[in-house]
């Protein structure tokens, strides 16, 4: 698993992980029980994972839904 992203924000991780979804791309999000009572809070945030062979794919979605700067998205 590689990271693809951090974000403290569940709407837009709800949003992303439908994306992967509807792309048969598996995911797992870390931390994102400890990020919804944290909201608000700098430094709690959800971990998005998904297999190193979809990254570049994940990435190119979430590019092409402009959501690139909502996120701290890890494209290296």
């Amino acid at each position: 698993m590689k990271d693809l992203l951090f974000s403290d924000n569940p709407v837009v991780i709800s949003r992303i992980s439908a994306m992967l979804e509807a792309e048969n791309i598996e995911y797992v999000v870390l931390g994102g029980h400890a990020s919804l009572y944290g909201v608000g809070l700098e430094g709690i945030q959800s971990r998005m994972m998904v297999d190193e062979e979809n990254h570049e794919r994940a990435v190119s979605l979430i590019r092409a839904e402009n959501l690139e700067n909502v996120v701290d998205l890890k494209d290296g």
